[in-house]
């Protein structure tokens, strides 16, 4: 009612969502991961064909830097699907914090795919992990046998994390838990606005701008300046590649004995051949920089849907469609025809020149690569400066009253949660 009464909307649909949990008859538990840890393996192995009473497994696709939260709202637990074939990083215990924040009692990391190790790397990857997640719970992924002592641990930890009959008071403690979060979010919330009201009718405020418009002009620095050091990173691979790949034609071509032949049969096919490995590992590398930097922009604005990066690029070395020619070097947006080189420039000339072709399309696709970042950057901000100017023109707010009440309400549910146990 307080949300609804004050235009806070997306506050009221959040509770909306919370409420709806209680009716829920099964306890539910999500299994949360990247795709590809094996979630459903996870899932069909713990049930198995008899089930567990009362449980309720389910799956959630995750990516790393992208907000979990919206895995671990409206679950009763959180199983984290770790595969022992990948690495624990600043993402996973992120989600894992996020989760706990969330109120979920019960939450566990299983480590799957253990079965792809040697029993000494087992032991040392669930000890790495044990490290890094303090007080939760580590599990093993369970195997295919049915009497596996992994899936009976699993199956244990569900059902003591959350005994049958302390369900019901469990849910009703987590759902009131988040609901005076909501209430102090909307304190805070309430709270910068007046503040930001204070400033401008006295003056004291030189700069227009509040303190969070600032943020997004310096998400938008550091956003290019990661754009620019992906660059110079790729220069340098460039670089390296340029100078091996003239090091090991200088070397063909310093065993042939005819070398008017060799560079008529053989140079035209080993530069493409070089040109096209070139290009996949030139894609692999932005596609890689735009992914991290993606994941960065979205833990500095975990509140908003994060940008997914594409997972293929258009970038291409084909045969040319005349003899001509080297190769045909194709993007999104154009094709360009790479010239025979001429042999009396020499192999060095030769090589620089080729590939300085597919060099300038790689700089042209890695600045097209970053535009739709970029261009989302910029409607977050567009959408947040929409909701100030809403909130700080809206008539019919009491923005006084909506903060002391909204804080008097998250005191008084925090106070019967410690008095309750």
């Amino acid at each position: 009612m307080l949300a609804t009464e004050h235009g806070r909307g997306r506050t009221a649909a959040a509770i909306e969502r919370l409420a709806a949990g209680r009716e829920r008859q099964s306890w539910r538990v999500t299994v949360v991961g990247e795709p590809g840890v094996g979630k459903s393996t996870l899932v069909s192995r713990v049930l198995g064909r008899e089930g567990l009473p009362g449980v309720e497994l389910v799956e959630a696709h995750w990516q790393p830097g992208g907000p979990p939260l919206a895995a671990a709202t409206d679950t009763d637990g959180v199983l984290l699907a770790v595969p022992a074939t990948g690495v624990w990083g600043a993402a996973q215990s992120r989600l894992l914090e996020d989760a706990l924040a969330t109120h979920v009692t019960s939450v566990a990391v299983v480590v799957t795919m253990l079965d792809r190790l040697s029993a000494a790397e087992r032991g040392r990857v669930l000890t790495y992990i044990n490290a890094r997640v303090g007080r939760v719970v580590v599990l093993s992924g369970p195997g295919v046998a049915t009497e596996d002592p992994a899936r009976a641990a699993v199956r244990a930890f569900l059902s003591d994390s959350a005994p049958l009959p302390d369900r019901a008071e469990l849910r009703a403690r987590r759902i009131a838990a988040r609901l005076a979060d909501q209430c102090t979010a909307m304190a805070t919330s309430t709270g910068e606005t007046i503040a930001d009201a204070r400033r401008v009718h006295s003056g004291q405020s030189i700069d227009e701008r509040s303190s969070r418009a600032r943020t997004w002009e310096s998400l938008r620095v550091q956003l290019s300046d990661r754009q620019l050091a992906l660059i110079g990173r790729i220069g340098e691979h460039l670089r390296a590649d340029r100078a091996a790949v003239s090091a090991r034609l200088a070397s063909d071509l310093s065993r042939s004995g005819d070398g008017r032949a060799w560079w008529r049969a053989e140079l035209p096919g080993r530069l493409r051949a070089e040109l096209m490995d070139q290009a996949v590992r030139a894609e692999h590398l932005i596609l890689t920089g735009i992914a991290k930097d993606a994941d960065w922009l979205a833990g500095q604005l975990p509140d908003t849907p994060p940008w997914r990066p594409p997972r293929t690029l258009v970038l291409k070395v084909d045969q040319p469609p005349t003899p001509s020619d080297l190769a045909t070097i194709t993007t999104s947006t154009e094709s360009t025809l790479v010239p025979l080189p001429e042999l009396s420039g020499g192999l060095a000339k030769a090589v620089e020149g080729t590939t300085a072709v597919l060099i300038n399309q790689i700089w042209r696709l890695l600045a097209s690569a970053y535009e739709p970042l970029f261009t989302n950057l910029a409607q977050k901000q567009a959408a947040w400066q929409a909701e100030q100017d809403g909130a700080h023109d809206e008539p019919g707010i009491d923005w006084y009253t909506l903060a002391r009440a909204a804080t008097a309400l998250a005191g008084t549910i925090n106070a019967a949660l410690r008095n309750t146990h």
